[in-house]
């Protein structure tokens, strides 16, 4: 990541609290857990860790925000995202599993560091709402989580805050979403294949109010 790849974080007891990250950690996930250890937002360790990330991301920030809130309709917002399911999807650019013609080269650039510090951060940014579609179109609002319980509750939760191996759905911003469910309906059948039966049975009305309700949330 250009200009940002600095690996130096020294805490308030000058030394370095990523130095301290045992080496026993050999894949990005099991270093993610450790850095999730950090005790507490006002830990030494956990603002030393979100200093990692924030130096990491000004490359990414210029599309998805530095807070990870997009400045893009069509970018994903970032903040609050699962971090386990953050870091999935770095890796799944990387290694070609997802494709995008901006994400897929600089992903393969990333150290595992990096991928580790961007996740831990997005994940501890903030989210908000993208609409406030209850304000504007309650019959819409209706609509859209009756649809969200009887479709995507399963994976994505009641509250639609995702796990680690599905999406954040809440507070994204709706255009995203369109985009996504147009590109489950245009791909066939992939490792996304729930996502394709889903997006294929759903009408244009069903897109419009299931998306409106998952910009609403936080």
């Amino acid at each position: 990541m250009a200009g940002c790849l600095s690996l130096t974080i020294v805490s308030w007891f000058g030394t370095s609290v990523l130095a301290a990250e045992p080496e026993a950690a050999k894949d990005a996930q099991a270093l993610l857990t450790i850095r999730l250890q950090a005790v507490g937002h006002d830990s030494p360790e956990w603002k030393a860790h979100m200093a990692d990330g924030l130096a990491r991301s000004d490359f990414c920030a210029r599309c998805h925000g530095q807070d990870g809130t997009s400045v893009m309709p069509l970018v994903p917002n970032l903040a609050g995202q699962n971090p386990y399911y953050l870091l999935d999807q770095i890796e799944q650019f990387a290694d070609g599993r997802r494709k995008d013609f901006i994400m897929s080269p600089l992903a393969r650039q990333f150290s595992q560091q990096d991928k580790v510090a961007l996740a831990f951060y997005y994940a501890n940014m903030t989210p908000r709402a993208q609409v406030r579609v209850q304000e504007a179109d309650p019959d819409r609002a209706r609509q859209g989580g009756a649809l969200y319980l009887q479709r995507c509750v399963g994976c994505h939760g009641q509250d639609a805050h995702g796990s680690d191996k599905f999406a954040r759905l809440a507070g994204q911003h709706p255009d995203y979403l369109k985009q996504r469910l147009a590109g489950f309906r245009e791909v066939g059948g992939n490792s996304y294949s729930i996502m394709v039966g889903i997006a294929k049975s759903l009408s244009e009305h069903d897109i419009m109010v299931l998306t409106s309700y998952l910009a609403s949330l936080r």
